[in-house]
């Protein structure tokens, strides 16, 4: 199925226009009795939230995936059955598109690519809480569906954390280890396994940007407590396929922040 060559959509926050945010496209492909979703996202919307999704920009970012990331994007007309989904990107998408710039190879244009997505994923943070919509504004060929979603609530890093888990990244990339076993931050089993993983992945730890804790997420482990998950950012890669695992708690006494391990995801 030809994918339409221009599809004219605008994003709203409340009854607002929403400026600065992405668009996520996702298709539906049916093959040999199974159902498979190739998903695209593009951006950022102009000042009335609008945006046109071009054919021939969802060709090049499916021959992206395809040939640099070396996901199965190929032939996507081919595939596609003429059903679909778009929505107002959110916070996964959105942390998806920004860690595909520090790719290799990188996506064309990368740099500028990187400060849109890194935008973007700052407006939804901040209106978290808000109904982000979506309307379509173009009118579809007969054999075309797109219907229109609203994405999930973010996963974000509760603010209070953010200084703290700055710090503990900070001071990992600092190879601070001792200090923060001594301070029961940290175990001598998992600093050996966290040292262990770095050095068997090749990577050189460094101090994160600020962009490292939108890139963070957060799920409620019980009262006032967390599960954080954070890349590991490094020279090599940015934001790496590393990722640590940390369990947060507020105590009467302050709060308790434990390194607990890392994964290649």
């Amino acid at each position: 199925m030809q994918i339409p060559e221009s599809i004219a959509v605008r994003c709203l926050a409340g009854r607002e226009a929403f400026p600065g945010t992405w668009v996520a496209l996702t298709l539906e492909c049916a093959e040999e009795g199974t159902k498979t979703a190739l998903s695209f996202a593009f951006g950022p919307t102009r000042e009335d939230g609008r945006l046109f999704l071009r054919r021939a920009d969802v060709l090049a970012q499916a021959r992206y995936f395809d040939e640099g990331v070396g996901l199965d994007y190929g032939n996507v007309e081919e595939r596609w059955n003429g059903r679909g989904w778009l929505s107002v990107a959110g916070a996964a998408e959105l942390r998806h598109q920004l860690r595909l710039t520090f790719a290799d190879p990188p996506l064309r244009q990368a740099s500028t690519h990187r400060v849109a997505a890194a935008r973007a994923l700052r407006y939804l943070n901040e209106h978290e809480g808000e109904r982000l919509s979506i309307k379509l504004e173009s009118q579809l060929p007969r054999e075309v569906t797109l219907d229109l979603t609203n994405p999930g609530r973010g996963d974000w890093l509760p603010e209070r954390l953010h200084e703290p888990v700055q710090e503990l990244l900070t001071r990992l990339a600092r190879r601070e280890l001792p200090d923060l076993i001594d301070e029961g931050a940290l175990t001598p089993e998992t600093a050996s396994r966290i040292e262990r993983e770095i050095i068997d992945y090749g990577a050189s730890p460094v101090i994160p940007p600020d962009i490292a804790l939108l890139l963070t997420s957060a799920t409620a482990d019980g009262e006032q407590a967390w599960t954080i998950e954070a890349p590991l950012w490094t020279r090599e890669e940015g934001p790496s396929d590393l990722t640590l695992w940390m369990h947060a708690r507020e105590l009467e006494s302050g709060l308790e922040l434990e390194l607990r391990g890392i994964a290649l995801i």
